[in-house]
Order: C-alpha cells, then structure tokens, then sequence
C-alpha cells in the first residue's frame, strides 16, 4: 500500500511540473530548474521532535520575491507545500485503509458445528493473516443446543515492521466474523508463550466442543482460554487431558503439569469489586472444567 501511495504521488508531481512550465507567463532561462528549486523549498520542513514544521515555505513567503514567472514560482512553491500536507496526511489514510474492519462469513452459527479450522483459514486468507499467528483470550457463550452468543479471540502475529494484533469478533446478527487489526510496535511480551492458532483451532476440531461441554448440562455455557502455556497443580478441581480424539481424566498423581488450557463451565456469576479508581468486573465459572493439551510434567 505504501509503495503504491508513493508511485501515485511521484507520478502526480510529475504531471504537476509539466503543467506548472507549460502555463509559464514568459520565457526564462533554466526555469525548469527553478521550479524544481521552488517546489523543494516549499517542501523543505525542519523536525522537531515529532513534528515537521513547513520551515522552507514560510522562508518562501518572508525572503523570496520572484522578478520572473511570479505565479509559475508561487504554483511550485504551493506544490511543495501539498507535498508536505500529504506527508501529514497520507500515513493517518494508510492506517485507516490498513484498520478498517473486514468481514467474513461463518460457516455455522452453532458451536457444535463450526468448523474452527476451516473458519480459521476463511479469516487467515481474507486478510493474509501470518499462518504462524499465536491466539489470545478465546471467549465463546453459547446455549444448551449450540446456537452462538458471543465468539471471540484475539490473534498476535510476527511481520518484519513487528507484531499486528487482530481482533476476530463473531455477530449472531450478521452471521459473519468482524476482523480488526492493528500494528501494536515491536514488543509483545506473551506472544512465545501463547500457542499457535493452528495448533489451538485443529484441537477444538479433534476434541469437538459439544464434547467438551456436555458434562456441564446448562443452559448457557462458556469455553474459555487465554492461549498461554501455563503450570497448573490444582488437585480439587475437574481436569482432564485432551489427546487427538480422546479426552482421559487428568489424575492428581500427575500434577503439576505444564500446557495449554481450554476452560468450559455453566452460567457464569458476575461479581464486582469495588476499587479505588471506581469499580471492577469479573466472571466466576459454575462447575468449572478445565482441559489441557500440549502438556508436560514438570520435574
């Protein structure tokens, strides 16, 4: 997209000093030099700080009085000043163009029945997302029978300008996913903790979530993962292991673990507690089941 902003603006400049030189009021000897002159003091600027003040315009309009072609020097002083305006303006077009959001159709709006990869790779494809992208903060709520609430999750992937971070929102209404990306610079201090999507969407295919729900029986039911590798030695509590197609009771005896981990439970209570800045909100899972997968005993 930048490249092709900057073939735009070349060639627009290009076009601007031919008619500029040929709406010349009287001859002059090495004129297209001078308007070249002109317009690169109108374009000249001074940085400070973050900002690039138009220094060469303004020692135009203070210091220079053309005998000669007045309008045609004004013109390609004004142009260079049009140069510097779109330098403010072309990076803030860019991001918009880069942020705006994309949608994707869903293959399914019940829970049992989506296919994650498949879905993963509709949305991978739209907007070229990183193959090697990691997943965030997964959040599903669904009903008894399937029929989708709310899906979401967030996705970081590495490029060579540093991380993009997407955020994938699913809409009950439109039946389709919401993707919104945005450059977040070159630091992510989780992302070589958090596991691949590929990796995280081919076990929810293999696992199937109707299985992993169905112990919980409710009307309204959560699946739950922050996609971080995580240690867990928590003995009073349900757990199992997810291996392809099996999910095998997790036993205490092989605490503590360290792996990935997928959370469902019921209805979810919603608690807030008060803080000094105002207040806080918070979901407590009913009947809590946690799933590991990926997972290694820890020494």
């Amino acid at each position: 997209m930048e490249q092709l902003f900057v073939i735009l603006l070349t060639g627009l400049v290009i076009v601007a000093f031919v008619l500029i030189y040929r709406n010349r009021e009287e001859a002059e000897a090495n004129l297209g030099y001078k308007i070249v002159g002109y317009y690169l003091l109108g374009a000249f600027t001074f940085r400070l700080n973050e900002y690039a003040l138009p220094v060469g315009f303004v020692v135009f309009l203070l210091f220079f009085r053309p005998v000669k072609n007045i309008k045609t020097k004004q013109n390609s002083a004004y142009l260079g000043l049009a140069f510097y305006l779109l330098q403010l303006i072309i990076p803030a077009v860019e991001e918009y163009i880069y942020e705006y959001p994309r949608e994707v159709a869903a293959s399914s709006s019940n829970m049992y029945e989506v296919p994650f990869t498949h879905e993963w790779t509709a949305i991978r494809d739209r907007i070229e997302i990183d193959p090697r992208a990691h997943l965030e903060d997964f959040h599903a709520e669904y009903q008894k029978d399937g029929e989708i609430d709310r899906l979401s999750y967030k996705l970081v992937s590495r490029s060579a300008e540093g991380f993009i971070h997407y955020r994938i929102e699913y809409s009950p209404e439109t039946k389709a996913y919401s993707i919104h990306r945005k450059k977040v610079g070159n630091e992510w201090g989780q992302f070589d903790r958090t596991v691949l999507a590929t990796r995280f969407f081919e076990v929810l295919d293999q696992a199937e979530v109707k299985q992993l729900s169905a112990k919980n029986g409710d009307e309204e039911n959560y699946l739950i993962s922050d996609g971080e590798m995580t240690s867990y030695a928590v003995k009073k509590s349900q757990k199992y292991r997810i291996q392809g197609n099996e999910i095998k009771e997790l036993t205490n005896d092989e605490l503590p673990i360290i792996g990935y981990s997928i959370t469902t439970c019921g209805r979810a209570e919603m608690k807030t507690a008060a803080e000094s800045t105002g207040s806080a909100t918070s979901h407590a899972c009913e009947r809590q089941i946690d799933y590991f997968f990926d997972i290694d005993p820890i020494e």
